[in-house]
């Protein structure tokens, strides 16, 4: 967004962020996420309770820098599904269909380096327990395609990622083009406690730094927020834009009356099945020892090549499971195992494929605890509540299970581990329980101030509904689901705003 705004060399843009730059060099390694993921300078905790009692309580992260997420994250780049694209801008408005997406992607991959084959050298080619997964799915009636961005039909291919060079780009490689023009300036360090208003309109931000200290910044313009499903709605709340109710308990003082901020919480919750294959396939071999990993670190170091050289998923897959041709799962395959406590990789050969709905309909919420910015909000996270996303995560499980159980699999599986007997193959009701007490949210929530209807927190141009000079550009707008990845979306997202409100719209 704030690259979109300086492509005009008249606006000048400050970005106001609580992290910092990145300094830590585990971050350009692609398999560096399964230790930055929990390296608290660059990662936050969000412990995400059961939106309605009793269930699992998860642990959701986000990235604290400048790059946000894309500093932490699987690197995947998936442009998602036109179709769903289209409901979106039943809620949002045509400006933001798919073909506005899709010109949106396109600028961005013109700048940010995005691997999908044949671009990237540093990738291996496909070993055979991919080859087996790529033939096992097509049996089942996912075709293989070059390049999994194609956004219409199952599909499955290689998982188009922000890597280049066997390198993590993250979302910060957009600011450069206005950091050298000199009229976009960036501010670390700084947590944003609220909003300032003057009357009915926004006029810029306090922060607060480490040592308590407290500045504010003062828009000419606009006041733009792209903190994120999770911090957006409670930044809003405690500049007193929410339900007054509960702004009033909080100890803050109402000024725009907003009963749906922090509502409509949306999460895809995948599940992972786990399977034991011969000996000496996968990488559990080459990165679940001491003597594996230094080599393939020594791979890595020398040539930026090898297992660190990709993301955790290498193949991706689009899937229909209700006979229109529409795909409504999302599948992550992977030729590695762990060991059910973590990340590391488990003690034997193994595969996984995470296996999710794109859209799901239950809802929680999120909520500022306090007036204290640097506490995390309350997360109530959606269990499967809806019975629709119960009947998706059966299918989804069960689309999982038929690829391993493909004849092409046949020579390579020996035995499904994760659910294995728990779960009979014909039991919906526990395969939905199984993805409800043993899967989790996977980082994609959207919805927390969505657009679409007269209650809504933003109007289609993403303004905040009564106040001027204030909009919201992150995944919080969306009310839906248009991708099994939300990385590149809520790049493009940004894209499109930026590009908006610098053309005065």
């Amino acid at each position: 967004m704030a690259a979109a705004l300086a492509e005009d060399p008249s606006l000048r843009v400050l970005v106001v962020e609580a992290g910092p730059w990145n300094r830590n060099p585990l971050v350009a390694v692609p398999k560096g996420f399964v230790r930055t993921m929990f390296d608290p300078r660059i990662s936050l905790e969000y412990p995400a309770l059961p939106a309605r009692e009793p269930g699992p309580v998860d642990v959701w992260r986000r990235g604290r820098g400048v790059g946000g997420s894309t500093l932490i994250n699987g690197t995947m780049y998936l442009r998602g599904e036109s179709h769903l694209y289209d409901g979106l801008a039943d809620h949002l408005g045509a400006d933001w269909s798919w073909p506005a997406f899709g010109r949106a992607f396109d600028h961005l991959e013109a700048v940010l380096p995005v691997s999908a084959p044949p671009s990237e050298p540093s990738s291996e080619p496909p070993s055979e327990v991919l080859r087996a997964l790529i033939a096992g799915l097509g049996e089942t009636g996912v075709p293989l395609v070059p390049d999994v961005r194609a956004a219409v039909g199952p599909r499955v291919g290689r998982t188009p990622a922000t890597i280049r060079g066997g390198m993590r780009r993250s979302a910060a490689t957009l600011l450069r083009p206005g950091l050298r023009a000199g009229n976009l300036r960036v501010l670390t360090g700084q947590t944003t406690v609220r909003v300032l208003t003057a009357g009915d309109r926004a006029v810029g931000v306090e922060t607060v730094l480490a040592d308590g200290s407290r500045i504010r910044h003062h828009a000419r313009r606009q006041v733009v927020l792209t903190a994120g499903t999770l911090e957006t709605p409670s930044l809003l709340e405690r500049s007193g834009i929410g339900d007054p109710d509960r702004l009033r308990h909080l100890g803050i003082d109402p000024v725009v009356s907003a009963p749906r901020v922090g509502e409509g919480l949306r999460e895809q919750r995948g599940a992972t099945v786990k399977a034991r294959i011969r000996f000496g396939l996968g990488l559990n071999g080459r990165l679940g020892t001491t003597r594996g990993l230094l080599g393939a670190a020594a791979q890595y170091l020398v040539t930026r090549s090898g297992p660190l050289a990709s993301g955790p998923y290498p193949l991706a897959a689009s899937v229909d499971s209700t006979g229109g041709n529409r795909p409504d799962l999302q599948l992550l395959l992977t030729d590695i195992s762990t060991d059910g406590t973590g990340l590391e990789p488990a003690d034997h050969a193994g595969l996984m494929i995470q296996a999710y709905a794109l859209s799901p309909y239950s809802t929680g919420s999120v909520h500022a605890a306090n007036t204290d910015p640097c506490r995390p909000p309350h997360v109530r996270a959606p269990l499967l509540e809806d019975p629709r996303d119960r009947d998706a995560a059966a299918r989804a499980l069960k689309t999982a299970r038929a690829a391993l159980a493909a004849p092409a699999l046949s020579g390579v599986v020996i035995d499904e581990e994760l659910p294995g007997v728990s779960v009979a193959g014909g039991d919906d009701e526990a395969a939905a329980a199984f993805v409800r007490t043993s899967g989790g949210g996977i980082y994609h929530a959207v919805g927390t101030c969505a657009a679409g209807g007269p209650d809504a927190v933003v109007d289609e141009q993403l303004r905040v509904r009564g106040i001027d000079g204030l909009h919201v550009a992150d995944l919080s707008v969306l009310p839906t689901h248009p991708s099994g990845g939300t990385a590149a979306v809520a790049m493009a997202l940004g894209h499109l705003a930026g590009s908006r409100i610098r053309e005065g719209r």
